[in-house]
């Protein structure tokens, strides 16, 4: 199936106004949201009749309850409320403020402004067809952005938008797109024709033997349209009807702040690279429940913007930036800053009053080439976490070739040893590799501090297999030391990212974090954040 090369937006409601009453109406269909929403067509069609009912539809139910499930993708595009992994739906933070009438008009404009193609509905198995892959952009954010411009006279037809806009990919294409419409407002009635039949031929993802730019209007005209609408609602830009999306002259300054703090406070989520849940709790955070990034303190001015980015590529392999002293912070960059400008940047990194997760780091750490630094980017999380951490430790016995690759100190009694397995495709713990830690990893590293192993494990970079083996291990260690009773675990690396991630998002201290990931110890794999808190 072909892919998407235009913007899409679920509208079955264009008017964001509506949001909090579908919201209520979904609540009332699902019964407090307590029934399972997942291919129940029952509850589908009850919600259709409870839309109908408060007069949100037309009086018409479908038999397949269609008309429901596109009612709920809309809020789940919006972040309102996702699906959990025994199929009912959940109210995200935002959801559950519109629904106790907090701050809605704020509440709703923050989930338009963060609105970003991917995002976890876009990305289910359900949602075809799939955009394209290098789409990473805010659609209503970018055009404001774009119509905020003196280039185009502040202002941008609904037409342009329609041909222009709707087929950028990423935020940073503002200038390319800005050029088209300029060239496109000189060209001749002839030369726009063709220009737009262009677009059509090129963009178009549907499968039909018309691909003529009208037809291309027609479909994506009415996305563009709700976009306006969208747009107008958070009063950062007015919808002509008839005309264009524009920006007054009282709005040009505070607009353009307003877009100059959503960079800071809400940067591109990337949390859909984890897990959809997570992306889902993260990106449906109420207006009074945001956690800053850090990279708020040095500013978004202008003049610094290049600057901005080599701070926040130097710090990109490293999960959690509260848990790096200034000191490590002002060496890191001065790797290519001069030590006073690092130290300088450094202490405004490290003077912030919320904690999240660095989300430079996500596709930083997912998508790693080389071992080593794979290995030192898994002990950084695992250092984020709480815990003291060691790289390659020599073992107890002295030599003894074999080295484990990262040691945690669990408490003044106890270690876990941990194995980072790089595999891109998949890691499966064969009984060789079983036979291998049973028999002398956990005995060369027993009693190492003074301490005993009672902990190992396993970090995986995709997917794993051999789960059964890690109950052999402990009976292995325990044939081999009668006294060692070490459980293990397996963890691929977006459940140990997405662990890290809802341990700093729900303000769980250090001890809370330590805690909660070694209860995971029981001898078993974990794929995902949510079979592991």
């Amino acid at each position: 199936m072909p892919e998407r090369k235009v913007w899409f937006i679920t509208r079955p409601e264009r008017d964001p106004k509506f949001h909090i009453d579908a919201l209520q109406a979904l609540q009332k269909a699902t019964d407090n949201f307590k029934m399972v929403w997942s291919r129940n067509r029952d509850i589908h069609k009850r919600y259709e009749e409870v839309l109908a009912s408060e007069e949100l539809k037309r009086d018409n139910i479908s038999l397949d309850g269609s008309g429901g499930r596109t009612w709920a993708a809309m809020l789940r595009t919006f972040g309102y409320v996702y699906t959990t992994p025994s199929g009912t739906l959940s109210l995200t933070k935002v959801g559950t403020a519109l629904l106790e009438g907090k701050k809605i008009r704020e509440n709703i404009s923050k989930q338009i402004l963060t609105l970003q193609i991917p995002n976890s509905y876009f990305l289910e198995s359900g949602f075809r067809p799939k955009f394209e892959k290098d789409f990473q952009i805010r659609p209503a954010r970018f055009l404001i952005r774009l119509v905020n411009q003196r280039d185009l006279d502040y202002f941008v037809t609904k037409e342009e938008i329609t041909f222009f806009a709707l087929t950028a990919k990423k935020d940073d294409d503002l200038r390319a797109v800005t050029d088209k419409i300029l060239k496109y407002r000189t060209a001749t009635k002839e030369e726009k024709e063709e220009i737009k039949k262009m677009v059509a031929n090129s963009s178009d993802h549907r499968e039909r033997s018309d691909r003529g730019a009208r037809d291309f209007a027609s479909a994506h005209g009415d996305v563009a349209h709700t976009f306006m609408m969208l747009c107008d609602y958070t009063g950062l830009a007015d919808y002509i009807r008839g005309d264009a999306l524009r920006v007054p002259s009282e709005k040009h300054q505070l607009t353009t702040e307003k877009l100059a703090d959503l960079d800071v406070r809400y940067p591109f989520n990337k949390r859909y690279m984890i897990s959809l849940q997570r992306f889902s709790e993260n990106a449906g955070l109420d207006v009074d429940s945001y956690k800053s990034s850090g990279f708020g303190a040095i500013g978004p001015a202008t003049n610094r913007n290049k600057s901005n980015k080599k701070v926040r590529r130097l710090l990109s392999s490293y999960p959690s930036l509260q848990s790096l002293a200034v000191e490590e912070i002002t060496t890191i960059l001065e790797e290519e800053f001069s030590h006073s400008e690092a130290k300088q940047y450094a202490a405004s990194l490290n003077n912030y009053e919320y904690t999240t997760l660095n989300e430079d780091f996500v596709e930083s750490y997912l998508y790693e080439e080389n071992d080593l630094v794979f290995e030192d980017k898994t002990a950084g999380i695992l250092k984020a976490i709480g815990f003291e951490v060691e790289l390659r430790p020599k073992p107890v016995i002295k030599d003894i070739r074999t080295e484990i690759e990262i040691l945690l100190h669990v408490d003044q009694n106890t270690i876990c040893i941990i194995d980072a397995k790089n595999y891109k495709k998949k890691f499966v713990l064969s009984a060789n590799l079983a036979s291998h830690m049973g028999s002398e990893y956990i005995p060369n590293y027993n009693g190492y501090a003074g301490k005993q192993v009672s902990y190992f494990g396993y970090v995986t970079a995709s997917d794993w297999g051999g789960e059964r083996n890690l109950k052999k291990i402990s009976e292995k260690a325990q044939a081999t030391n009668p006294d060692l009773f070490a459980q293990g675990a397996i963890f691929s690396a977006k459940a140990l990212l997405g662990f890290l991630d809802y341990c700093l998002d729900n303000g769980f201290d250090e001890n809370e974090r330590k805690q909660k990931f070694i209860s995971n110890f029981t001898n078993k794999g974990f794929n995902n954040v949510s079979e592991m808190v």
